[in-house]
């Protein structure tokens, strides 16, 4: 069998048929298959039939010895293999938050595409009504359905509350386990697209305010470049929204500020460069044409600052401390570069920012950087993605790209 035409957009996650893949391919036949999964062999051969069918390719080769997965079957076989394995991950999460499961099944074995479905449509609408519209089924089915995972996890995944359905921590393990199983499926499509030939497929990217200017930017266009068929989506928010995000698959890499020590343990930083803080105001600005100025010349006026968690705030307070100085009462706080930009140009007030934020501001001659030392405030600008990522050919490429492009900005900076 070849290929009938465009791969699927995405490949359907149908449990029978992937554990007939796995098992397939562990035991080389059908009749070993059969006996592993308690079935008999018509029906391990129709899924695998119905498998192949649906991608429009082989999965094994059918040999006198036995049959082998094919190079398309290796990959689907591999990205299948990491799926299941998110829910062994999970029961291992499970129990270290006091879950004890009485079953010897495995939750891999059990749960169903319908099962992993329904719990997030829930999480994501927090009423079983709103997910049954989702999923185009009534509300008692996804009730049901919902009520049969908690039997297979043997703990409850979601409180019921007037403010609708919030998850346990269960629920919480259960979910960002249950994404990343999706994702891998996903990027099983983009594998064999690039086993192909055709890079395509999908990168979401959480960018951070000092990666959001020039590094993210400069970067996606080169990528969509050399790979114009991938879509590329840039996600901006917190820190911690888009740390989460990236922790269970729905971001692929995020970009910006690092954390030391890292926060979590299925997560890894690649540092870039350091970035240095600089006082910054309006052009034309009462203290622009200064050839030299300290901080303590500039503690009196009016400051637009970012909010209190803000990594450049407590730089900008660390450098403060370092010179003896308090940090600036009343100042406005923002962490919206277009706001704090339209303060700036409506008033005196300084502000901090990197100039690498404000560089086409500054180009532009919207903004000036005051000349004020401010040693002390760099902050290390990196690559986060997930520990036990399977990166795909785009999302390697991006990643080279962010590289390049932090090594130009450092060469120009010289």
């Amino acid at each position: 069998m070849t290929s009938r035409g465009a791969l699927p957009s995405r490949i359907e996650m149908n449990m029978r048929q992937l554990r007939a893949l796995v098992a397939v391919a562990q035991g080389g036949s059908v009749h070993k298959a059969a006996s592993l999964l308690h079935l008999t062999q018509p029906a391990v051969t129709r899924a695998i039939h119905e498998f192949e069918q649906s991608l429009g390719l082989e999965l094994f080769e059918r040999t006198a010895k036995g049959m082998m997965a094919t190079a398309v079957g290796a990959i689907v076989l591999d990205r299948t293999q990491r799926a299941f394995a998110q829910l062994t991950y999970a029961e291992q999460e499970l129990e270290e938050i006091g879950v004890s499961r009485r079953s010897s099944a495995s939750i891999s074995a059990k749960v169903t595409h319908r099962h992993l479905r329904a719990l997030l449509a829930v999480e994501r609408h927090q009423t079983e009504t709103a997910a049954a519209v989702e999923l185009d089924v009534s509300q008692p089915s996804v009730t049901q359905t919902l009520r049969e995972l908690e039997r297979i996890v043997e703990a409850e995944l979601f409180l019921r509350t007037a403010r609708g359905m919030l998850l346990t921590r269960a629920g919480e393990v259960m979910v960002r386990r249950t994404k990343l199983m999706f994702h891998e499926w996903q990027l099983a499509r983009d594998d064999i697209a690039a086993h192909l030939g055709k890079i395509t497929g999908s990168i979401v990217v959480g960018a951070l305010p000092l990666a959001s200017t020039l590094l993210v930017p400069r970067a996606v266009a080169r990528l969509k470049e050399e790979y114009p068929d991938l879509l590329v989506t840039l996600l901006e928010g917190t820190y911690e929204s888009l740390l989460e995000d990236l922790r269970c698959g729905d971001v692929d890499v995020l970009v910006g500020v690092l954390r030391y020590p890292v926060p979590c343990s299925d997560i890894v930083q690649e540092k870039l460069f350091e970035d240095l803080l600089s006082v910054v105001c309006r052009k034309g600005h009462p203290l622009a044409s200064a050839r030299s100025l300290r901080l303590a010349d500039v503690i009196d006026a009016e400051w637009v600052l970012p909010y209190k968690a803000a990594p450049s705030r407590k730089a900008f307070e660390q450098v403060m401390r370092a010179v003896g100085l308090p940090v600036p009462k009343n100042a406005i706080e923002s962490n919206a570069l277009v706001a704090l930009r339209g303060l700036l140009m409506e008033s005196d007030r300084l502000s901090i920012l990197s100039r690498n934020q404000i560089h086409y501001e500054e180009l532009h001659g919207m903004l000036s950087v005051l000349p004020i030392d401010m040693r002390g405030s760099e902050r290390p600008i990196g690559i986060t993605t997930r520990a036990d990522a399977k990166r795909s050919v785009g999302l390697d490429a991006l990643m080279r790209h962010l590289r390049a492009v932090s090594d130009e900005m450092k060469e120009s900076e010289r």
